[in-house]
């Protein structure tokens, strides 16, 4: 049975909800290099204290960016991909879901991102990539997929191209089509795996 939360529980969920809502728009807005713990904190209506209480580090808040889209391929994208019968197709879906997270997060929250300074999207083990790894090894045992290359090295290669599609689309200002970019590239190198 579910426990059920506090006033104190709830309260501090809205406060750590807070914090990280205000860093983010800071982020999008002045970028993460420019952005410090201060400013974060005060427009979060919170002490130093009380941010560092919750973030241990201006880089937490950065992690928890990556940990909610984690959560979220986790919790919903898996039920999302059952309509589709294979491998491609489903791989295809996936990364337009990607895609459209991108779009949610706006251009500037990209642009923040898709840094080279940013060595969270080598992280291995997080639960977006580790879902990707798992369509493409069932591909792989169904025969839909080579197995010349392993699992984990396609995802790794699938997330290149993928993050070269959204840099390209945040260059362009946002003015191109990111989900169609991304499902023709992503179909195009899904195929030179397939065993069709």
């Amino acid at each position: 049975m579910a426990k059920k939360m506090t006033n104190r529980s709830k309260q501090a969920l809205n406060t750590k909800k807070r914090i990280y809502q205000g860093g983010v728009k800071l982020i999008e807005q002045y970028g993460y290099e420019n952005v410090t713990v201060d400013q974060i904190a005060k427009k979060a209506r919170v002490s130093v204290g009380t941010y560092y209480h919750y973030f241990q580090s201006k880089f937490d808040l950065f992690v928890e960016i990556y940990r909610q889209g984690d959560e979220y391929f986790k919790a919903k994208v898996p039920e999302l991909l059952d309509q589709y019968d294979n491998c491609a197709a489903r791989t295809v879906a996936y990364f337009a879901i990607y895609a459209q997270l991108s779009m949610d997060d706006g251009i500037g929250m990209v642009r923040n991102l898709y840094m080279p300074t940013n060595k969270m999207f080598l992280t291995h083990g997080r639960a977006m990539q580790d879902l990707l790894t798992d369509i493409l090894r069932q591909g792989q045992e169904n025969g839909e997929l080579t197995h010349a290359e392993a699992p984990e090295k396609i995802t790794e290669q699938l997330f290149v191209a993928a993050r070269g599609v959204i840099f390209d689309w945040s260059l362009h200002d946002g003015k191109n089509d990111l989900i169609a970019d991304m499902e023709d590239m992503i179909h195009r190198l899904i195929v030179t795996y397939c065993l069709c």
